[in-house]
């Protein structure tokens, strides 16, 4: 199964898409746009700033064991916006709401780069709710003397070569860069998740000094994930995230950039999955 954008719009492709369903959702009176699919132990997966709100090949494989749990964050894709989020600790607070609304005493959590961010603030603030923590090539923190190129002053031939390593992937970004780009309502979409990225980490530049006093409260399981040709956030943020949260399992994705779950999908899964089923059943 895999999603792809069309003018700007998800579409869901696969014989078997009907086991995605797409929902709107009201938290704290913010609609977000939720997609689900599967059965079995919870699954909450946070994306990063660039998501087009796609449901891509490695959330197919994730659902065949478990409940997968895909929102737009406010003020992303086709989610609404919500002004009382000002930082990423707010948007933390509002996916513990999230998970009342639900009727979700714990999940699993997976981050992506700055929904790494997000979960990371999460486990600190309700480790109770978050039973094993998954964090992909997650924002958040500085490396000094590692410096991280500016998201914001990309250019898209640039933003392509950061982000991704596979020469189809980089290829793919920049058509469909030009696709949302002559459809007006997808490039709303587009520019509202960049302004609405800028509110959360453009000061600070994606990280909060503050987090580094309260990551010791990280009691969960954790494992980290790191693309090695990650050239937005290198590997040795990974490294020190894994410095941070010492219990952390860390793997590094050989041929994957940024968002490894995508470019190696089978071997992201394996390694998720092994780790989920670790210890027995929650």
């Amino acid at each position: 199964m895999c999603a792809v954008v069309s003018g700007g719009q998800l579409t869901i492709t696969s014989s078997t898409a009907a086991s995605v369903a797409e929902e709107s959702v009201t938290v704290r009176g913010t609609g977000l746009r939720l997609l689900r699919s599967g059965s079995g132990p919870p699954v909450l997966v946070l994306h990063g700033s660039g998501d087009r709100g796609d449901w891509v090949p490695f959330f197919s494989l994730l659902a065949e064991e478990h409940s997968v749990l895909r929102p737009d964050h406010p003020g992303f894709n086709w989610s609404d916006d919500d002004d009382r989020i000002d930082s990423v600790h707010d948007l933390a607070f509002f996916y513990l709401d999230f998970l009342d609304e639900r009727g979700l005493d714990a999940v699993d959590l997976v981050g992506i780069s700055l929904g790494g961010w997000v979960a990371a603030e999460l486990a600190i603030l309700a480790g109770s709710r978050v039973g094993k923590l998954i964090l992909i090539d997650a924002a958040g923190i500085r490396v000094e003397g590692v410096p991280a190129p500016d998201y914001f002053l990309l250019g898209p031939e640039e933003l392509s070569d950061t982000v991704w390593h596979d020469p189809d992937f980089k290829a793919h970004n920049l058509e469909w860069g030009r696709t949302v780009a002559e459809d007006a309502e997808a490039f709303g979409r587009f520019l509202r998740g960049r302004a609405s990225t800028a509110h959360l980490a453009w000061n600070p530049y994606f990280h909060d000094p503050k987090l580094l006093d309260r990551v010791h409260r990280i009691r969960s399981d954790t494992m980290i994930l790191w693309g090695a040709e990650d050239r937005l956030f290198p590997v040795a943020y990974g490294q020190r995230w894994r410095e941070l949260i010492p219990q952390a399992e860390f793997h590094v994705i050989e041929n994957a950039g940024h968002l490894p779950h995508v470019e190696r999908p089978d071997e992201v899964h394996a390694l998720i999955e092994g780790f989920l089923s670790e210890g027995g059943d929650r």
